[in-house]
């Protein structure tokens, strides 16, 4: 909530505030309104309740307390869960009408979280959503999110049974936030960057300057509401892992361990892909190959387990959308395997094998009389041996965090059509955070079980090119038992990291790894695998603004879909000009 100055859709909110306080003529200190830009009906009902109760003098010294503290915004949305509680309490007996609202606001809360953009995600602050999640979740009857002591005593002290008189409002409040070591009283500023730069650098500077960009990197595991967003289904549950990743590069280390399992790679290896591929625009940045096996000699931290614990959840929804959805995944199955096995048919030859029957095999009918050897025919395999491997890479950055059940099934779709047909698939999924790209192996190529794929979950970012270049390494370490390879990527085509671009000779200042930049170098790394002579293709499910940045990575090894119903079509049409290929 801000002040605003009088737009139309302000004056509609400054009139809601009007009528909840009662009078009218004031000037509201705020006023709510959605992401979307329309007017918060409940919250500017609150914002009157409290002008009514409690006055204008009173809150403002109350917000004025921290203004300008490092956690202000914070503070901020923690006194309106306070403050609406007050509100709610004071008003109900004289307003029955309340309770409704209330819950309509609640359903609201949980209904616009799986179309909020990755980048609205990011900037949530972790501890404010689990104080919303556990008021609102608390509204609608439903059990509170998985919360540590600390968070369930916050939770508790936010929502006390009666509302303070006016005269104690501001101390309870700001005893609340010493006692939970949010704010003690003292406004902390962030200290302020100054760089002193001559020359060429000074003159780009006051193009490029004043900037601000503000970024985090959490693991965090969000259970998004798309199961119910299809209808029906399980609850929404909105629980997420809270873990802030330290800034020590020992500790970094210790904990992507400690989260994701043990490395794939053995030290010296893991070295040595750091050294090869971490170059260019990927300066300074870390790998990790994991397909989830804990690590004996690091113990996991609480951290760690609460991720554990929420990654199992998403697991079960993951399990729930594809049984509540059987048999549409069925018949997708159906159709894909039969679209690939007909290709492969078609365009590759069975391999054969020397025999006493068969066709005749005109090279080696000399040893028929001279070495009493009657294997003179060839025929058919009953079992041909795969002529290529498949590698499906799944994006895991928390822009698929409203459809992370969808993304689990197509994988497991894809792998079970390919796996039908004979062909080896491996399944793996990446993602970034504080300069570690992530590539968790769900399932290898000898891996019979395809239960694993649903531990998939999104969280973090993404660095496309960086994980396209891990992609490839992973076939070099664990080519599997094929000579040639193909790579299928479930994308939004979106690239976007936290750790920006180094400065080069080209670019003295660096820039961000998103946008142009990283749709570029994603496209760069694609070119790359080819020349490799791994075929690249993708699976894009993204928004119309990202399709232009799909074509340009992908080229025309790319399918675009909607919904599951168009997998069949979109991936078999992809896979089948493959085979093609390299059917030749």
């Amino acid at each position: 909530m801000d002040a605003q100055s009088y737009t139309a859709q302000e004056r509609r909110a400054a009139n809601q505030v009007w009528a909840a306080a009662g009078a009218y003529g004031f000037e509201p200190l705020f006023l709510a309104r959605y992401t979307d830009g329309t007017t918060d009906f409940y919250m500017n009902t609150v914002v009157g309740l409290i002008h009514k109760y409690y006055g204008d003098a009173l809150i403002r010294s109350i917000f004025d307390a921290w203004d300008g503290d490092l956690r202000q915004t914070m503070l901020d949305d923690m006194t309106w869960l306070y403050l609406e509680n007050a509100a709610y309490r004071l008003e109900l007996p004289r307003r029955p009408v309340l309770e409704a609202l209330r819950h309509a606001h609640a359903d609201y809360f949980f209904a616009i979280q799986y179309k909020l953009s990755r980048q609205e995600w990011m900037a949530k602050n972790q501890l404010v959503y689990t104080m919303q999640a556990a008021r609102w979740r608390r509204v609608l009857g439903r059990s509170d999110p998985v919360m540590t002591p600390y968070e369930s005593g916050l939770a508790a002290a936010l929502s006390p049974e009666k509302a303070p008189a006016a005269e104690q409002l501001k101390a309870e409040i700001l005893s609340i936030y010493a006692k939970f070591n949010l704010f003690d009283g003292t406004v902390h500023q962030r200290a302020a960057l100054h760089l002193h730069l001559d020359g060429l650098l000074a003159k780009l500077a006051t193009k490029a300057m004043p900037t601000q960009m503000i970024k985090t990197d959490r693991v965090t595991v969000e259970h998004s509401s798309s199961v119910d967003a299809v209808g029906g289904g399980l609850a929404v549950d909105k629980r997420r892992a809270h873990i802030t990743l330290k800034q020590n590069a020992a500790q970094d280390r210790a904990y992507i361990e400690s989260c994701f399992g043990r490395s794939l790679y053995p030290p010296e290896r893991l070295r040595k892909a750091e050294q090869e591929l971490c170059v260019g625009d990927h300066l300074g940045c870390h790998l990790w190959f994991s397909a989830g096996v804990p690590s004996p000699e690091q113990a996991p931290t609480p951290e760690a387990k609460h991720l554990a614990e929420q990654a199992e959840l998403q697991a079960d929804r993951n399990r729930a959308y594809y049984a509540k959805n059987r048999e549409l995944h069925r018949s997708v199955v159906l159709r894909l395997t039969e679209q690939i096995r007909n290709c492969i048919l078609v365009h590759q030859q069975p391999n054969a094998r020397v025999a006493r029957s068969g066709n005749l095999n005109a090279g080696r009918i000399w040893r028929a009389p001279l070495l009493n050897d009657d294997r003179v025919f060839l025929c058919a395999e009953e079992e041909n041996q795969p002529s290529f491997t498949v590698d499906l890479l799944l994006d895991a950055s928390a822009s698929r965090l409203h459809c992370q059940e969808v993304i689990a099934a197509q994988g497991s779709i894809l792998a079970q059509s390919l796996a039908a047909c004979g062909i080896p698939v491996r399944v793996s999924s990446f993602s970034s955070l504080r300069g570690y790209t992530v590539l968790r192996v769900l399932k290898g190529f000898a891996d019979k079980n395809l239960q694993n794929i649903n531990r998939y979950f999104a969280s973090g970012w993404n660095r496309d090119g960086l994980a396209l270049r891990a992609a490839g390494d992973l076939l070099q370490y664990a080519p599997g038992p094929a000579p040639r390879h193909l790579l299928i990527v479930l994308t939004d085509a979106s690239p976007n990291d936290s750790r920006r671009i180094p400065p080069s000779a080209e670019n003295p200042l660096g820039c961000g790894y998103e946008d142009a930049a990283g749709v570029a170098d994603t496209a760069a790394q694609v070119r790359a695998l080819q020349r490799m002579g791994i075929r690249v293709s993708a699976v894009f499910m993204g928004e119309d603004s990202s399709a232009g940045a799909a074509a340009q990575i992908y080229g025309k090894n790319m399918a675009r879909i909607r919904g599951m119903d168009q997998l069949a079509r979109a991936a078999g049409r992809l896979i089948q000009n493959e085979i093609r290929e390299l059917g030749d």
